[in-house]
């Protein structure tokens, strides 16, 4: 027989016979681990598994009194894993007669109800089997049972192998791609395994294809699955490094016009169907002069298949780009090296220490406080006993019979504004989270700044949502939560300044400037209308991978649930309105002296102030000019240029001083030199530098 005539035999039996082929099954241990179920394959044409022949559908037969607890994979006899399912159909049982077919015009399991009997899409796509693989060898079904409580059993499966089969998944998208490839390892919850990654953007309007090469990053990473409960979601978020070549040491790399850094963040969009919580509020804290993660919304391939939209985020970390402090070194023990910088968190206490406070209705549980920066595994026990006596320094005064006296309060330890700012962003999205975990503090070197700063603000899935407990008129402060009430303390330092009268005013001047600016409800209203667009067909892919809208997942909202993503995206607009106007109505204390987030600007608006006390001279200056300051009590220098940036910061303790500033350095132009007293008031006098 000639060749050309058994290529025509061939072909003709591979597109008129389907070959089905029968797995058995067994138990499915309760809260796992997985279990795999093998199928010896043998009898398939020796040929390439492609779309002429290939894998076409994958059913399975499980009893099980929990659906929502299981979920499961097939892997190829080569490796390739494509996923079927995952913890879809909450407390119904079974699945029975529930088939997988790439070509099916059924959404995934999760637009239907157990027991599943029908043809659905597959999670994943099986066409990633059909890349040109000997389809002959052994072939498993995993099935993992992820919570406890209820048992199940896999009866039978089925794979069915015929024509016009679904090739290899290649995703074309309008918003950059990263593709993650981990060579046949699965990504674990605390490990970091080395894998690859590629980032392709090829600009605004241009269209991004998972098969073009890495322009933005194409090499080596590590990689592990963060959070904590959002690692119990069926699409996880991530923590990577990139790495040089051999994955010898780490690289830092610009990733989406990013400064350089090695350390970043994936950041799943499955508990927030909008994507754009977690950006707006990045952007809110940051346009108050405060720094805040930058990101750039993605879509993610990982192992070939298409896990949905993303968040790629700057990890915060100590970094002249992300929190500018200074660099602490193992040999800073003493003296002002000591002093800075730190980075810590209120959080999960592990590892970290918890104070000498616990509240009275749970006083057998103490506030946790946890390191970041240095790290458990590098600070110093110099170090480690100095940031824990800063905080019980502030604690002691918070918690003492004086927390909001001039001199030995709580102000004089805190930069006033980070914590104003801090309360503003999480009570306007009504975060209730930002008052007991994922919440961030930082401190610089004392000869830089000796105050505690709150932030960089985290984690806003759980935000401006309805929840049900939360009141229907959008009313209530996140602050004043009782501090038993969480699986984590609340930490009530807010509730205690905002007890005090300054720090209220302050809190209403900044909320009133903010509201003419970023926090103007069209200014809002443009970012996510803006956001929603570019979007737009993205999140159509996503929630084809996740059928999710119309249900609740992740955070227990509450009816009614959003049943397409522009019903989403206008119920988000809507509570950050009403939440806003509540907050316009119901936020204490008064606004006396308007407030200007770029002192500069502010002090070119008015005339000097107190010019009685505050004086400088001679002005204008060439090299050298003295301050002179006759007042009632301790007071905060600091001197800005005309660009806002603070060019030096100072404590003085005594009620009156003459000191001498050298400027030969500075460019000619304005400055502004600011007194500020333990009371609040201020002296302004602007300097001009020839």
């Amino acid at each position: 027989m000639s060749k050309y005539m058994y290529a025509v035999i061939l072909f003709f039996s591979l597109n008129s016979d389907a070959q089905t082929f029968s797995g058995t099954g067994g138990l499915i241990p309760d809260a796992g681990p997985a279990v795999y179920f093998t199928l010896n394959i043998s009898s398939l044409p020796v040929v390439p598994l492609n779309h002429t022949f290939g894998l076409v559908q994958v059913c399975i037969h499980i009893n099980h009194t929990y659906d929502g607890d299981l979920e499961a994979k097939l892997i190829a006899p080569d490796g390739t894993v494509v996923s079927l399912f995952t913890n879809i159909g909450g407390g119904g049982a079974n699945f029975t007669g529930t088939c997988f077919d790439s070509s099916s015009s059924s959404l995934p399991l999760g637009g239907s109800t157990p027991p599943f009997t029908g043809t659905f899409l597959p999670e994943g796509c099986l066409g990633n089997i059909n890349n040109g693989q000997n389809g002959n060898g052994v072939w498993t079904l995993m099935v993992k049972d992820d919570a406890a409580s209820d048992t199940g059993s896999v009866i039978d499966w089925q794979l069915t192998f015929g024509s016009n089969a679904p090739t290899p998944l290649v995703i074309s998208s309008d918003i950059p791609l990263v593709v993650l490839n981990t060579n046949g390892q699965t990504i674990l919850d605390g490990t970091r395994i080395f894998s690859k990654m590629k980032i392709i953007d090829n600009g605004l309007g241009s269209v991004n294809h998972s098969t073009d090469p890495g322009n933005v990053f194409d090499g080596n990473i590590d990689i592990s699955i963060r959070g904590a409960s959002s690692a119990s979601y069926p699409q996880k978020s991530y923590v990577l490094t990139t790495y040089r070549s051999d994955t010898s040491a780490d690289s830092n790399v610009v990733v989406f016009g990013m400064p350089s850094e090695h350390d970043w963040i994936l950041l799943s969009g499955y508990n927030d169907k909008s994507f754009i919580r977690n950006t707006l509020m990045f952007t809110l804290f940051n346009s108050m002069g405060h720094y805040a993660t930058r990101t750039r919304h993605c879509e993610v391939m990982l192992n070939g298949e298409y896990v949905g939209v993303y968040i790629f985020v700057e990890k915060i970390k100590r970094d002249a780009n992300r929190v500018n402090i200074s660099k602490l070194r193992r040999s800073d023990t003493t003296g002002d090296q000591l002093t800075g910088g730190y980075i810590i968190e209120h959080n999960f206490p592990i590892p970290g220490w918890t104070t000498h406070y616990a509240p009275d209705s749970c006083n057998t549980r103490f506030y946790e406080f946890k390191y970041n920066y240095p790290s458990f595994d590098s600070i110093q026990p110099q170090q480690d006993m100095y940031i824990q006596h800063v905080i019980d320094t502030l604690e002691n005064r918070l918690y003492g019979t004086s927390p909001i006296d001039t001199t030995w309060g709580y102000r004089p330890k805190i930069n006033t504004s980070s914590f104003v700012d801090y309360l503003l962003c999480n009570e306007m999205s009504w975060n209730n989270d930002g008052f007991k975990k994922s919440m961030f503090f930082h401190k610089n070197k004392d000869s830089h700044d000796p105050t505690l700063h709150a932030g960089p603000i985290w984690d806003f899935d759980w935000s401006l949502k309805r929840m049900p407990w939360t009141p229907p008129d959008y009313s209530g402060w996140m602050y004043t939560e009782d501090p038993c009430n969480g699986d984590v303390l609340f930490l009530p330092w807010w509730k205690i300044m905002m007890s005090d009268t300054i720090f209220q005013n302050e809190v209403r001047c900044h909320w009133e400037y903010f509201r003419q600016h970023s926090f103007h409800t069209d200014s809002i209203n443009r970012y996510i209308d803006s956001m929603a667009l570019i979007l737009n067909q993205a999140q159509q892919r996503h929630f084809t991978r996740w059928t999710i809208l119309g249900i609740n997942v992740g955070t227990p909202e509450a009816p009614p649930f959003s049943l397409s993503y522009q019903e989403e995206i206008d119920t988000l607009k809507s509570i950050t309105q009403k939440r806003m106007l509540w907050m316009d109505a119901n936020l204490p204390g008064h606004c006396y002296n308007p407030y200007n987030p770029n002192p500069v600007t502010s002090a070119i608006a008015i005339q000097n102030t107190n010019t009685n006390m505050l004086k400088c001279s001679p002005n204008p200056v060439v090299n050298t000019f003295n301050i002179s300051y006759k007042g009632d009590g301790p007071t905060t220098l600091k001197i800005y240029s005309y660009l806002g940036q603070l060019i030096q910061f100072q404590r003085i303790s005594s009620t009156s001083f003459d000191l001498p500033v050298d400027c030969s350095t500075w460019s000619s132009g304005i400055y502004l030199v600011s007194l500020q007293q333990v009371n609040g008031e201020q002296s302004f006098i602007k300097v001009i530098k020839e």
